[in-house]
């Protein structure tokens, strides 16, 4: 109803702006640009089994972790460029995986940078680090973060690098057992400033896993929160865990020790899976044995077929095809000795993966991955001598652009790497070697999936490539008098 001499505002739905044009009308208001927030989990947090198996038996105790993140200029709509500053700070972790939890100590403060382009160091961190790039002006804040933990020897060793994780509301972790010998653990980060209640449902090999107990959960605000899955369901050799936020967001990550008895079978951080389709790609970037989980949220079953592309082409599965129930997680085994590759998942309905590699006494796991945005960076772990790495891009048909991001974040060169649908590209990290980050650039929208893999004496490990920042947007307003 309009009224004499009232101006009513009415929002609409979110239009933005194309990238590289500053150009709004005079009804729509200006979002600002957001702050980018990475989380990294910070050091294993060891279950009971961990500790020990009998008396006689003294824990080495979580593997030393470090963390850096970076910051880089980016552009914002009108064609101007900035760079945001970094904020890092500790967050408190929280035991228990009850439905309240309590915190040890409080949030911390470590630094903040100027806005420029900056590498923070390679630091140990005794716990959960955010590092938050604020966004300046309308540029979206290009910043991310990896941690990495390392140990060639003890009851818990293996390598695990994990690029720290940005907040969702939704997130799908196929690869989870609760044998005995695998403690596995959903750490959950709220970086907000409010709390945040999170559900937790099961899938396995014949559907719904029943949760003994409460599934649902409260984050505090910037807390961090392990919780044990094995106290959720004992026993369940293949499961899958879905993390719903009803009132916010939170990060999430899956903490994964494995061992066979006192002996040490592998130490992993695993990214969510966040996309969900009917042709999925999971970039694999270690060379072993795969087994592939698939997890299929809907109301009804489906087979997913399956395919696999290399650096020389199509790669011969042990299986090409997988059944899965409705609301449930199958595994199939791809073969033993397969090589860094990208495997293509496609169904009759929107499904999600993950792939398990073995590579001698370790283990890497490898998610689902969304299709490169616009422009991503991704930190590499710090890097000495014996460590190698890969990236993997899915195949298809376009060109990615590779900006190599130097020791003072300014960028140190690039490259244009042409994709093919008849194989993935398979790059060696030594053909970068002044990079601490990779800025991944796809502004033609290439229908592309990339992810990253370490190798060193101590084991192997698969990281992801963070979602792209957020920048400005613009909302519709329609005035009416």
């Amino acid at each position: 109803m309009a009224l004499p001499g009232v101006l009513v505002a009415v929002t609409a739905f979110l239009a933005p702006v194309p990238a590289g044009s500053g150009t709004r009308g005079p009804e729509q208001i200006r979002l600002p640009a957001q702050d980018t927030a990475s989380l990294c989990p910070g050091p294993f947090e060891l279950g009971a089994e961990a500790e020990g198996l009998d008396e006689e038996f003294a824990s080495a105790g979580a593997p030393e972790t470090r963390a850096r993140a970076v910051t880089v200029e980016a552009g914002a709509p009108d064609g101007s460029r900035s760079t945001a500053a970094i904020r890092a700070e500790q967050l408190p972790a929280v035991a228990g995986g009850g439905a309240g939890g309590s915190a040890d100590g409080g949030r911390t403060l470590r630094f903040e940078t100027a806005a420029e382009p900056f590498v923070t160091g390679d630091d140990v961190v005794d716990g959960p680090a955010l590092f938050t790039g604020l966004a300046a002006d309308e540029a979206p804040a290009l910043t991310s973060g990896v941690q990495t933990a390392s140990a060639d020897s003890g009851d818990v060793a293996g390598l695990a690098a994990h690029t720290c994780d940005t907040p969702l509301t939704r997130a799908v972790f196929s690869g989870v057992s609760t044998m005995t010998g695998d403690d596995a653990q959903l750490v959950l980060g709220n970086p907000g400033d409010a709390p945040v209640s999170v559900r937790i449902a099961l899938t396995g090999e014949t559907g719904p896993v029943d949760i003994a107990g409460t599934d649902a959960f409260t984050i505090g605000p910037q807390q961090v929160r392990h919780i044990p899955l094995g106290a959720l369901a004992t026993g369940v050799p293949i499961l899958g865990a879905e993390v719903t936020a009803e009132d916010g967001q939170v990060t999430a990550a899956l903490q994964h020790v494995r061992r066979d008895g006192l002996t040490a079978r592998g130490i992993e951080y695993a990214s969510a899976q966040t996309v969900l389709d009917e042709v999925v790609a999971v970039p694999v970037a270690t060379a072993g044995a795969v087994r592939l989980r698939v997890t299929n949220p809907g109301d009804r079953a489906v087979t997913a077929e399956l395919s696999a592309h290399a650096a020389d082409g199509p790669v011969e599965l042990d299986r090409s095809s997988v059944a899965l129930p409705a609301h449930g997680t199958a595994e199939v085994e791809l073969g033993e000795d397969l090589p860094e590759s990208s495997v293509r998942v496609e169904a009759e309905a929107p499904v999600t993966a993950q792939a398990t590699v073995t590579g001698g006494d370790d283990l890497a796991h490898y998610a689902a991955a969304e299709p490169l945005g616009d422009t991503q960076l991704a930190v590499l772990p710090e890097t000495g001598d014996g460590v190698e790495g890969s990236l993997v891009l899915s195949a298809g048909s376009g060109t990615v652009e590779i900006a190599e991001i130097g020791a003072g974040g300014s960028q140190a060169g690039t490259r244009l790497v042409d994709l093919a649908e008849d194989r993935a590209t398979v790059l060696s990290l030594a053909e970068f070697p002044e990079a601490v980050a990779l800025e991944l650039r796809n502004p033609a929208g290439a229908e592309v999936s990339a992810a990253l893999g370490l190798r060193s004496e101590a084991g192997v490990s698969g990281f992801a490539v963070p979602a792209p920042p957020t920048g400005v947007d613009y909302q519709d307003v329609r005035l009416e008098r």
